[in-house]
């Protein structure tokens, strides 16, 4: 009797540890472990194709190695950042400096609009601005 019920339990803590691994095999593949984002920075997903394209304008507008500001909002928190890493990636014959630099001589802005004496808006794009960037 002892061992069938050793060997019973043996099976059922088998049986819930394969559930288990299962489980978190199927949570992994349909990403419901991850938290719920807007936007995920790999290629081909709509964040970072929306900002190519942005980019694509103004990178025939501004000379090869010029110095460029980047800026946009920062929602969700972080997002600032991984747009301006992105934006050095798809400018890369220019200089991509982060927002506010003085060595900037133009202006990228993202989903925005800068209101400031000192950038002059040169272009609308199709998420944002190009500026060129005047003295103090």
């Amino acid at each position: 009797m002892l061992k069938k019920l050793a060997l019973g339990l043996l099976v059922a803590w088998a049986a819930a540890g394969f559930l288990h691994e299962v489980n978190e095999a199927v949570a992994s593949y349909d990403q419901r472990q991850r938290a719920v984002r807007r936007f995920t920075w790999r290629f081909g997903a709509p964040e970072p194709s929306r900002l190519a394209q942005c980019l694509q304008q103004a990178r025939r507008e501004i000379p090869a190695g010029s110095a460029v500001a980047f800026t946009s909002p920062d929602t969700p928190r972080g997002a600032a950042f991984q747009r301006w890493r992105w934006a050095s990636f798809f400018l890369p014959d220019q200089d991509v400096l982060p927002a506010g630099d003085p060595q900037a001589a133009y202006a990228i802005s993202y989903r925005m609009k800068i209101e400031d004496h000192r950038f002059e808006p040169l272009r609308r794009l199709p998420c944002g601005w190009l500026y060129r960037v005047n003295g103090p």
